[in-house]
């Protein structure tokens, strides 16, 4: 199940290099876990990417990015990492233990995520330019 995770996660950055040269689009792969095993290998990954356990974390290089983070409940995580310019993240969690990576790279990219329930684990990749 960690390979299965890990591979969709570099197909996804591999798709993002492979960009067509037109202006204005994007690109975006989620990757969601399906078991407990799944919800693991996807908290660890935000637990590495990030060298912590904050329950909100935001890493923006670049300029003109925005994000937004709402949680109700207890337990979530949330990592939102924007790399270029003009990206936007609005992430909204609601439940117990959920846990959510957004990875925005090159330009204006958009993503408006819910995440509900109990220990739902998601990755999304995203790449425009």
């Amino acid at each position: 199940m960690v390979r299965r995770i890990l591979s969709a996660a570099l197909i996804g950055m591999a798709l993002l290099g492979t960009a067509p040269a037109m202006a204005g689009g994007s690109i975006g792969v989620t990757v969601s876990a399906s078991n407990a095993d799944g919800r693991r290998a996807i908290s660890r990954f935000l637990q590495v990417y990030t060298a912590g356990n904050a329950a909100v974390e935001v890493i923006q290089k670049g300029s003109g990015n925005a994000a937004a983070v709402s949680q109700t409940g207890r337990g979530n995580r949330a990592v939102v990492s924007q790399r270029g310019a003009d990206h936007r993240a609005t992430v909204y969690q609601r439940g117990r233990g959920n846990r959510l990576g957004v990875f925005q790279f090159g330009e204006a990219t958009d993503a408006n995520v819910t995440q509900t329930g109990r220990r739902g684990a998601s990755l999304i990749f995203m790449g425009g330019w």
